[in-house]
Protein backbone atom coordinates (compact mmCIF):
# COMPACT_ATOMS: atom_id res chain seq x y z
CA UNK A 1 0.00 0.00 0.00
CA UNK A 2 1.37 3.41 -0.97
CA UNK A 3 1.69 6.31 1.44
CA UNK A 4 -1.18 8.06 -0.34
CA UNK A 5 -3.42 5.03 0.06
CA UNK A 6 -2.50 4.78 3.73
CA UNK A 7 -3.32 8.45 4.29
CA UNK A 8 -6.69 8.08 2.57
CA UNK A 9 -7.72 5.47 5.12
CA UNK A 10 -7.15 7.77 8.09
CA UNK A 11 -10.06 9.52 9.79
CA UNK A 12 -10.39 13.25 9.10
CA UNK A 13 -9.05 14.24 12.53
CA UNK A 14 -5.78 12.39 11.92
CA UNK A 15 -5.48 13.79 8.41
CA UNK A 16 -5.92 17.29 9.78
CA UNK A 17 -3.26 16.69 12.42
CA UNK A 18 -0.80 15.50 9.77
CA UNK A 19 -1.53 18.47 7.52
CA UNK A 20 -1.11 20.86 10.44
CA UNK A 21 2.22 19.33 11.41
CA UNK A 22 3.47 19.44 7.81
CA UNK A 23 2.36 23.06 7.40
CA UNK A 24 4.06 24.07 10.64
CA UNK A 25 7.23 22.27 9.56
CA UNK A 26 7.21 24.05 6.20
CA UNK A 27 6.74 27.40 7.90
CA UNK A 28 9.78 26.78 10.09
CA UNK A 29 12.10 25.26 7.51
CA UNK A 30 11.70 27.16 4.28
CA UNK A 31 10.65 30.55 3.12
CA UNK A 32 8.14 30.03 0.37
CA UNK A 33 8.12 32.65 -2.34
CA UNK A 34 5.69 33.42 -5.12
CA UNK A 35 6.79 33.78 -8.71
CA UNK A 36 7.31 37.44 -9.61
CA UNK A 37 4.21 37.64 -11.82
CA UNK A 38 1.96 36.24 -9.08
CA UNK A 39 3.46 38.57 -6.49
CA UNK A 40 2.93 41.53 -8.82
CA UNK A 41 -0.72 40.55 -9.37
CA UNK A 42 -1.29 40.13 -5.64
CA UNK A 43 0.16 43.58 -4.98
CA UNK A 44 -1.90 45.11 -7.81
CA UNK A 45 -5.11 43.67 -6.36
CA UNK A 46 -4.19 44.83 -2.87
CA UNK A 47 -3.53 48.36 -4.06
CA UNK A 48 -6.79 48.35 -6.03
CA UNK A 49 -8.75 47.25 -2.96
CA UNK A 50 -7.04 49.81 -0.72
CA UNK A 51 -7.80 52.57 -3.22
CA UNK A 52 -11.46 51.52 -3.48
CA UNK A 53 -12.55 49.46 -0.42
CA UNK A 54 -16.13 49.26 -1.73
CA UNK A 55 -15.02 46.59 -4.22
CA UNK A 56 -14.23 44.17 -1.37
CA UNK A 57 -16.60 41.24 -0.85
CA UNK A 58 -17.35 39.27 2.30
CA UNK A 59 -16.76 35.54 2.76
CA UNK A 60 -20.39 34.65 2.02
CA UNK A 61 -20.24 36.40 -1.35
CA UNK A 62 -16.91 34.77 -2.11
CA UNK A 63 -18.36 31.30 -1.57
CA UNK A 64 -21.48 32.14 -3.59
CA UNK A 65 -19.19 33.01 -6.50
CA UNK A 66 -17.00 29.96 -6.03
CA UNK A 67 -20.02 27.68 -5.86
CA UNK A 68 -21.58 29.37 -8.89
CA UNK A 69 -24.77 30.45 -7.12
Amino acid sequence: MSLQDSLRTLPPSQKLEIVTQLWDDLAKSARLTLPEDELAEMNRRREEMLANPSIAIDADELWRRVDGD
